[in-house]
């Protein structure tokens, strides 16, 4: 056998055609398709038709770190010839973490400016999956760099992930993410918590909500939420809804499938409605509004309980008359029970005492599990 065919059929890769390649690089950093290109003269130009850019970096220590970052990201989005359709941006992720907040100001904010102007270019090339993600070691007063205004107006969005940054001046005119589906927020910044409703209010195709430490510059108080009590996200069936302190409309999300929810003090009963189609769902579990929730879920199968948080009720709040009011999807629907960090609570109480009126969970053939 000669070498020449042995070489051809090792190669059986290169042998695809250029969309499967290109499929298959957008899988990986950018930095790792570039390096690609050494592999033989077939795959030189590939990684510049990857609609994926994904740019990530442990960490950046130092000034100098910053500069070569920057300088390889504009390299590679000018090396793109965007005349043609098959140099689109379908997703840009940008991942990076500072050694400290201020390197984002290093050379008079000209890393801001960079990542505004990254973003302007992939919302002209009509990106669909945006990724933002800033991580920086900060103390408690530091402000996170302001949200590209240009994202507030991108109609092409499917999937929105952002992490650390301040959003102010959200206008309440609607269908500003007509398309978007996922939306992840953490550790996000609003001015005033209407800014952050105005912005859910304008998702009215979304369908997985997942936010986590929202926090306002100006204090929040329960009214200035009830103009969103008839908000309803109707093609919502996911909602994972942590560390975030204030009154969620919980009306809003009487349509979810799964929902992910830390209860306290400004839950009312009276403020709940009933979940029709709730299978799935994770609360902490040393709170009385815990059970009363539970009232309000007919179907539900599985039931996550987790432990307190600084602002929940503590036990003693549970009543007597409380522990006699046994949910009915305990007995009817429930087939999975999982306690995390487990400690003994009246609602635990509650919960082994119904068990033992209605003969087991469900069927009797579900299992409570202690993790």
């Amino acid at each position: 056998m000669s070498h020449h065919k042995i070489a051809t059929d090792r190669d059986r890769l290169s042998s695809l055609p250029d969309e499967i390649l290109i499929h298959i690089l957008s899988f990986l950093p950018t930095n790792q398709a570039i390096f690609t290109s050494i592999l033989s003269k077939r795959w030189i130009h590939l990684w510049r038709h990857v609609p994926t850019l994904y740019f990530i970096n442990k960490k950046l220590n130092s000034s100098q770190d910053i500069h070569h970052f920057n300088k390889f990201v504009k390299a590679v989005l000018h090396s793109r010839d965007y005349s043609l359709s098959s140099c689109s941006i379908n997703t840009f992720i940008l991942d990076i973490q500072y050694d400290v907040s201020k390197l984002l100001y290093y050379d008079h904010g000209s890393s801001i400016t960079n990542i505004n102007n990254w973003v302007n270019l992939a919302v002209q090339r009509k990106v669909q999956y945006l990724h933002l993600y800033l991580h920086a070691r900060i103390k408690w007063e530091t402000i996170p760099p302001k949200l590209p205004a240009i994202i507030l107006s991108c109609t092409t969005l499917v999937v929105l992930r952002l992490s650390w940054f301040y959003v102010d001046e959200v206008s309440p005119f609607p269908f500003r993410f007509p398309s978007l589906k996922i939306l992840n927020l953490k550790d996000m910044y609003f001015d005033q918590c209407q800014d952050f409703m105005f912005l859910l209010d304008g998702c009215p195709v979304l369908e997985d909500l997942q936010v986590s430490h929202i926090h306002f510059n100006n204090s929040f108080r329960p009214s200035d939420f009830e103009q969103f009590e008839n908000s309803s996200f109707r093609k919502l069936y996911r909602a994972d809804i942590t560390d975030c302190y204030f009154h969620f409309p919980a009306k809003a999300l009487a349509n979810v499938e799964f929902l992910r929810i830390k209860l306290w003090k400004g839950y009312l009963p009276n403020g709940f409605p009933t979940f029709h189609n709730l299978t799935h769902l994770a609360v902490n579990y040393d709170c009385n509004l815990a059970v009363q929730v539970l009232q309000h879920c007919p179907k539900l199968q599985n039931l996550e309980l987790y432990p307190k948080f600084k602002y929940a009720w503590r036990d003693e709040y549970i009543t007597k008359d409380d522990q006699e009011l046994v949910p009915r999807c305990l007995s009817s629907s429930l087939t999975t029970c999982t306690i995390r960090d487990f400690a003994s609570t009246t609602l635990e109480s509650l919960i082994i005492d119904s068990e033992a009126d209605v003969g087991g969970l469900g069927d009797g053939s579900g299992d409570s599990e202690a993790i």
